[in-house]
């Protein structure tokens, strides 16, 4: 395997990380009605209905687009940690433009509910850890994503299967694309 630049060396262990440890994760992009309603949110992120968002686990996210240098923003999933970290995860995989944007800049402005904060996005680089993030993250999905009475109905039109999401990232495990955030 090819090694990466960066060497960390812990006591009298050197610690090589190889380019398998590094997210892989890839999936066709998303249907036309899908990319659709998946911005729907960004628009809706106001007043009361950010409130309703930051309930159902869904954040802002506003990074510097690495050509452009202009603000891009979208709505992510995301999972607070106990130390005030947020972890956001890349669900269309290493592709999506957030996520290249975060590796070119790590500086980020984020919106949670009404709160609005800066802070720096890092690429969660070791594989087990990413794995232990989406355990947890699947084991309180219940409350995320669309309102359970919606879900069979968006599920049946083949718009969007939540569950299925989940299970896939699950699957994904160590290659999916996890940053975590810490606040400034």
């Amino acid at each position: 395997m090819p090694e990466l630049r960066t060497r960390a060396r812990t006591g009298s262990h050197r610690t090589v990380r190889t380019l398998s440890d590094q997210p892989s994760f890839r999936r066709r992009r998303a249907s036309p009605l899908l990319r659709l309603m998946l911005r729907v949110p960004r628009y809706l992120y106001i007043g009361p209905l950010a409130e309703l968002m930051r309930s159902r686990c869904i954040l802002l996210l506003t990074t510097r687009g690495r050509r452009t240098g202009l603000p891009r923003t979208t709505a992510v999933s995301f999972m607070p940690l106990l130390d005030g970290h947020l972890v956001v995860f890349s669900g269309w995989g290493v592709t999506s433009a957030w996520y290249a944007n975060v590796g070119a800049e790590p500086r980020v402005r984020v919106k949670v509910g009404r709160r609005e904060m800066s802070g720096t996005a890092k690429v969660v680089e070791e594989p087990a850890r990413r794995v232990e993030l989406m355990r947890q993250m699947a084991a309180r999905s219940g409350g995320c994503g669309p309102p359970k009475p919606t879900r069979p109905l968006l599920k049946l039109t083949r718009v969007f299967d939540y569950e299925g999401e989940i299970a896939m990232a699950l699957r994904a495990g160590s290659s999916l694309p996890v940053v975590e955030i810490t606040p400034d």
